[in-house]
C-alpha cells in the first residue's frame, strides 16, 4: 500500500495563533514496509515540506526482514 497519514494536531478548525507551530501525525504502509518519509503540505499542495521521522524509545523494535506499519512524525511551521 502507499504510504498514508492523518494529522492528530491541530485538531481540524482550531485556531492557529500566529507563530511557530509544530504539527503532528502518523503514517502507515502495508506489507511489512516501513516508512521512510512523509511529506507535509500546509497549503493545499501547493508545495511540501518533509516531516520528521520519530526514532529511538517512542518506536517498536526493528525485527530483521519485518517493519512496523506505523511511524509518528512532525513538521515544525510558521503560521502568519
Amino acid at each position: 500500500l502507499p504510504v498514508q497519514s492523518a494529522i492528530t494536531h491541530p485538531r481540524p478548525g482550531a485556531a492557529v495563533p500566529p507563530g511557530e507551530l509544530t504539527v503532528k501525525g502518523y503514517a502507515w504502509s502495508g506489507g511489512g514496509r516501513r516508512v521512510v518519509r512523509v511529506d507535509v503540505s500546509l497549503d493545499g499542495g501547493r508545495s511540501w515540506r518533509p516531516a520528521r521521522l520519530s526514532t529511538g524509545d517512542d518506536q517498536p523494535a526493528p525485527v530483521p526482514g519485518r517493519a512496523w506499519a506505523w511511524v509518528l512524525w512532525e513538521l515544525e511551521a510558521a503560521v502568519s
